[in-house]
């Protein structure tokens, strides 16, 4: 927690929690580099040098979103460039971008943009 204070000329400011910029940077190029692999809240906030608690608020604050949701839309927008960039199948795309299975994959892309990986790129064809 960071506070001014000052004469009745400046008004207070308060700024409270949230990762510095480095550290930010540091976190999402970690998950960028490990999209494949499990990624777990601890690994980050290891990355982080922080407990798992106060660096999934500080995440959060920082980011808007969640660790988990971060993660869950970044391995969704690899798999979208996947999609469209390659002749893959969709197992192998889910595979590839860290999810567990096909209907994980889809689920989730489901719900992140509204239609089917397979729909997406007969789509975007």
């Amino acid at each position: 927690v960071y506070r001014t204070y000052g004469d009745s000329l400046n008004c207070s400011l308060t700024v409270i929690g949230g990762l510095g910029a480095l550290r930010l940077r540091r976190i999402t190029e970690y998950i960028e580099a490990h999209l494949a692999e499990d990624v777990s809240l601890r690994d980050l906030a290891a990355v982080a040098g922080l407990s798992t608690h106060h660096f999934g608020e500080a995440f959060k604050t920082s980011s808007g979103t969640t660790p988990h949701r971060y993660l869950i839309e970044r391995r969704i927008h690899r798999g979208k460039e996947l999609l469209l960039g390659t002749d893959h199948s969709i197992v192998e795309i889910a595979l590839a971008v860290g999810f567990a299975s096909h209907s994980h994959f889809t689920d989730n892309f489901r719900k992140l943009t509204g239609i089917t990986p397979s729909r997406f790129r007969i789509d975007r064809s």
